[in-house]
């Protein structure tokens, strides 16, 4: 399952990295062939409902049927706005198997380390990608941390995975750059429109609080800006415990303390 898509440049026009369009309706896109590692790309332009469809898709075993993206996590037919406020439907179904993980949900999966409750914070780290209070370093590969805050061009051509030695305490990787990540949560202010919550550094955006525990912005669900990216959430057993998890765009199986890193 490829996990690079058409995506959206910096500046706006349409534009392709992992994947090339091929013409053909019925597949419009393939693993674009001048790069060796174009099905490790991040996606990139993924709007917060294109994500829950892929939730949908997923919970219904990736069928082939267009209803198969309808419903499932998500209820997709209360899409919609009333002016500028928007319909969606809040929080996933009850017994969605895949899902958009609540802001909550990913800053425990990022910044939370069960095994160092003594820690002088209850286990919490400031900086979780990296399970300490340091800042990560941005830059490529073998200089840096994260894929964020740099511009020499390759930027975008770096896969995820690329920084292993930045696993969160639950082994989650890329937390930190390539995408922002949306959240399920939903963010109110009073005299403001309802948002969607994200968080995370991005290819182009980095610093002293891009990473920071708390850090968050908000967005309409529509937003598809090339900076918005997707990480799943999911429930498996575990010693006959359900344990939700969050899952990222790698194309290997990774296992650390329950935790599981798929590729989609």
């Amino acid at each position: 399952f490829y996990n690079a898509f058409y995506g959206r440049a910096p500046s706006g026009e349409p534009f392709t990295w992992g994947a090339v369009q091929t013409g053909n309706p019925a597949l419009p896109f393939r693993l674009n062939p001048s790069l060796p590692q174009a099905a490790d790309l991040p996606v990139g332009g993924i709007t917060w409902r294109t994500a829950a469809r892929f939730c949908n898709w997923l919970h219904n075993n990736k069928s082939s049927d267009l209803s198969a993206i309808a419903n499932g996590a998500y209820d997709t037919s209360t899409f919609g706005y009333n002016g500028n406020i928007f319909t969606d439907q809040f929080a996933r179904n009850p017994d969605a198997r895949y899902w958009i993980p609540s802001f909550d949900e990913r800053m425990k999966a990022v910044y939370y380390d069960p095994n160092q409750p003594n820690n002088g914070q209850n286990g919490w780290f400031t900086y979780g990608v990296n399970g300490t209070n340091t800042p990560p370093r941005y830059g490529p590969p073998g200089i840096g941390d994260a894929n964020a805050n740099f511009e020499n061009g390759n930027e975008f051509n770096i896969p995820l995975g690329a920084y292993p030695h930045m696993a969160s305490p639950w082994g989650l990787l890329d937390a930190a750059g390539a995408t922002t990540e949306w959240t399920e949560t939903v963010r109110y202010l009073e005299g403001l429109p309802a948002a969607r919550r994200f968080a995370g550094s991005d290819w182009t955006f980095g610093g002293i609080t891009a990473d920071r525990i708390f850090s968050v912005g908000d967005s309409f669900p529509t937003d598809n800006r090339y900076i918005f990216g997707l990480r799943v959430a999911a429930s498996v057993p575990n010693n006959s415990v359900i344990i939700s998890l969050v899952v990222c765009g790698l194309l290997t199986l990774r296992r650390r303390r329950a935790i599981t890193q798929r590729s989609y």
